[in-house]
């Protein structure tokens, strides 16, 4: 059974056609607030390690879409080299962090990294869903390891690369290019 939540900040903001959001049978973990990067996806309760905190949904488009969304490129969730979700709200609102306490798996589930207490605001990496060359962004993500901008997955410094990829968080077409070995991370040839 489907559970339809009403999010703080209108929906229309993410273009989405209605305000209801499906939560797939999940309690209401999440709302939307202001945050210090602006509008931010926000823990409703205490969320434990492990834990899915939300399945992002939207329809499927194409690079050119996507790319053409301009600086709100970032609402769309790259799945595949050119297949993207569109995401809805509350999902669109989830922002950026170089030092995530949220990852995704499975294509489209958002879990918990660690602990995250009520209040906080849910943030992953985007650069685990990234491998197009084509669109950045500066990063304001205020953590001690801020890398100051925004870029595919291959282009994060390879122990960065190695953990996201140990912890199951990178999308499964990047995460195909890559071997992990005990001490280092090796991209794997790509098919030409």
């Amino acid at each position: 059974m489907s559970h339809f939540i009403t999010p703080k900040i209108p929906v229309s903001s993410c273009q989405v056609a209605d305000t209801r959001v499906t939560i797939d049978g999940m309690r209401d973990k999440t709302y939307v607030d202001k945050g210090k990067l602006g509008n931010g996806l926000f823990a409703r309760y205490p969320i434990r390690e492990g834990e899915i905190i939300y399945r992002f949904s939207g329809k499927t488009i194409d690079f050119k879409e996507a790319a053409s969304r301009g600086d709100k490129e970032c609402w769309s969730l790259q799945i595949d080299k050119d297949t993207y979700i569109d995401t809805e709200a509350p999902g669109c609102y989830a922002n950026h962090s170089c030092e995530p306490n949220a990852g995704i798996k499975n294509i489209v589930e958002l879990i918990a990294l660690r602990d995250i207490p009520a209040d906080a605001e849910i943030r992953f990496d985007y650069s685990t869903t990234m491998d197009e060359d084509y669109y950045q962004m500066n990063c304001d993500c205020g953590c001690q390891t801020c890398r100051k901008v925004v870029t595919d997955f291959k282009w994060l410094p390879a122990a960065t690369r190695e953990r996201y990829l140990r912890q199951g968080i990178v999308m499964e077409f990047i995460a195909r290019q890559y071997v992990v070995s005990d001490s280092t991370t090796r991209q794997a040839m790509r098919e030409s």
